[in-house]
């Protein structure tokens, strides 16, 4: 009596096991919707990239400065100082002012929108993830990087507006958080057009 439960344990967890990696094995439309899902994704990524680069940087320092409390940076600090006379030399380096800033509200609003949609963008990677064939390691590799994504990339905004003196760190914490969501998908994307495409394989279920 006592070997039953765990038996059927055993049984349940075996089962559980089996549905992962079977992804490839479905039928065609649901292959379709998949590889469409990961389409429709990528464009959204890619006109994320170019706000980014038109409204940010993907710089640690241009990053830094675009969230840094108003008044922070250095030229900018100079050029309201009104009492200063004269002509004073400017370094390429200064020239790097955000043409657009984000003050602490807009950064709480952006939390407030992105992080939801980060996280449901991670939950998805991962149900694609637990589909695809691969080795365990490497789905946990994969959804540990769809989910820590979100959390570098806003953990190096809110850091670099509020530790400016530190914001380079903070602003590469932010980069490195980004490029790692599209690391993701990339692989993601790569081993679904790999696996998805061409005949499934016959199911022996009847």
């Amino acid at each position: 009596m006592s070997s039953e439960p765990g038996s059927v344990n055993q049984g349940f967890s075996g089962e559980k096991r089996d549905l992962l990696g079977r992804l490839p094995e479905s039928p065609p439309e649901v292959r379709l919707a998949a590889l469409l899902f990961l389409l429709v994704l990528g464009v959204a990524d890619a006109f994320g990239a170019w706000q980014v680069g038109n409204f940010a940087s993907f710089a640690p320092r241009g990053v830094a400065a675009t969230v840094a409390p108003a008044g922070h940076h250095p030229l900018a600090m100079e050029c309201c100082n009104f009492s200063a006379v004269g002509e004073k030399p400017i370094r390429p380096e200064e020239l790097d002012v955000p043409t657009h800033r984000i003050e602490r509200a807009l950064l709480v609003q952006d939390t407030h929108v992105h992080v939801p949609v980060y996280a449901m963008t991670a939950a998805f990677l991962a149900l694609l993830i637990f589909g695809l064939r691969m080795p365990s390691r490497a789905r946990v590799v994969l959804v540990l990087l769809a989910f820590a994504a979100p959390v570098a990339d806003f953990t190096g905004l809110w850091g670099a507006h509020l530790f400016p003196a530190h914001g380079a760190a903070f602003g590469l914490l932010a980069v490195v958080g980004g490029f790692a969501m599209g690391a993701c998908y990339v692989v993601v994307l790569l081993l679904s057009f790999a696996q998805l495409i061409g005949r499934r394989k016959e199911s022996t279920h009847v």
